[in-house]
C-alpha cells in the first residue's frame, strides 16, 4: 500500500491549480451555509483521478468500480486512514470529432465548476451531494478528474480527518490487532469502532455499474466492536489504543469504522456498573477507517 502521506506536488500536477479554484469555490458554498472550510488533499484527488480516468475510458457513471471497490476502499487500499465520502459527475458529448473535451487546465476548470453547481443545485429529497458538500463534519477534500474521448468525470472525495491512525496490516491477524493513533483535535476523544465484515468484492460489468445509484459504506455482518470504555485515551496527550479482536475469522474484506466525539466528558471510558451504557454513534463522527483482508 502506498503511504498516507504520499500525493502529487503541486509541481507535479498540472491541474493542481485547478483543484484549489474548485475547492476554493466549496468553501464559498460552505461559508454561506455557516460552515468551516475544507483542505485540498492530494492523495484522495489521486484516487478520484484514477476512478475518474477509469469510468471516462468505459464509458460508466457509478461509486463502484469494474472491481466492484468502493470509495473508501479505493482510499484505504491507497494508504488512506480518514473517513471518505464522494460525489460523483459525468459529462457526454456526442460528436464526430473524437476528443470533444479539451484537456486544457482552463476549459478543464470549466467543467468540474459546472458540475459542482449541479451539486449545491440540488433539492430536496434528491440532495445527496448538496448534503454532502456541505456536511460540518468534513475536513479535507480531494478533487479527481477524467478526460477520455466524450467523456468528462469528475469527483469529489470529501474527507473527515479528526485522528491520525498508526500504520495498519493488510491482513487481518487471527486473534488481535492494536489499534493506536492521536486525536488532532483536542475537543473530541475517540468514542467507538466497529469491524464490519463485507466478503470478496465482486467484479461488475459497465451495464451493472451503470445501473447503480448511491452507496452505503457502513453494510456487512459486525464481527467486532469497541465500545469507549475499551479504549485506554489520554486526554493531555490525544493518544489513544485499543484492541480489535475477531472470533472467527472468514475470508474476504473487513471494513473498520472509528467514530470520534464532543465533548470529552460525555463519553464513558470508564462504567460504574457494566451495561447501564450504549454506544449511539448518531452522537459522534465516523472520521477514519481502514480495510483488512482475511485469506482462506
Amino acid at each position: 500500500m502506498a503511504s498516507a502521506a504520499s500525493g502529487l506536488l503541486p509541481s507535479d500536477d498540472p491541474y493542481f491549480t485547478v483543484r484549489q479554484v474548485v475547492v476554493q469555490k466549496i468553501n464559498e458554498d460552505r461559508a454561506a451555509a455557516g460552515l468551516g472550510p475544507v483542505e485540498l488533499d492530494s492523495l484522495s484527488s489521486q484516487v478520484g483521478d484514477q476512478h475518474c480516468q477509469e469510468m471516462a475510458s468505459n464509458g460508466y457513471l457509478s461509486h463502484w468500480n469494474l472491481r466492484g471497490l468502493l470509495p473508501y476502499h479505493r482510499y484505504h487500499i491507497a494508504g488512506g486512514r480518514d473517513q471518505v465520502q464522494e460525489n460523483l459527475s459525468r459529462m457526454t458529448i456526442f460528436s464526430t470529432r473524437p476528443n470533444p473535451f479539451s484537456t486544457a487546465p482552463e476549459d478543464v476548470l470549466v467543467n468540474l465548476l459546472k458540475a459542482h453547481q449541479r451539486f449545491v443545485d440540488e433539492k430536496p429529497p434528491l440532495d445527496g451531494h448538496r448534503k454532502n458538500v456541505l456536511d460540518p463534519a468534513h475536513t479535507h477534500v480531494g478533487i479527481g478528474l477524467g478526460v477520455v474521448g466524450e467523456n468528462f468525470t469528475m469527483a469529489e472525495e470529501f474527507l473527515n480527518r479528526y485522528v491520525e491512525l498508526e500504520p495498519l496490516p493488510e491482513i487481518l491477524p487471527r486473534r488481535s490487532t492494536e489499534i493506536k493513533g492521536l486525536v488532532l483535535n483536542k475537543e473530541f476523544g475517540p468514542y467507538y469502532c466497529v469491524l464490519f465484515y463485507e466478503g470478496w468484492p465482486q467484479a461488475r460489468t459497465v451495464d451493472e455499474l451503470n445501473r447503480t445509484y448511491a452507496y452505503e459504506d457502513m453494510t456487512g455482518q459486525i464481527a467486532a466492536r469497541v465500545p469507549p470504555w475499551e479504549m485506554a485515551f489520554n486526554s493531555s496527550s490525544g493518544r489513544f489504543r485499543f484492541n480489535l479482536s475477531v472470533k472467527t475469522l472468514e475470508p474476504g474484506y473487513y471494513h473498520m469504522v472509528f467514530w470520534v466525539r464532543r465533548p470529552i466528558r460525555s463519553i464513558p471510558y470508564a462504567l460504574g456498573s457494566f451495561g447501564m451504557y450504549q454506544v449511539d454513534t448518531a452522537g459522534g463522527i465516523p472520521c477514519a477507517g481502514w480495510v483488512f483482508h482475511a485469506e482462506p
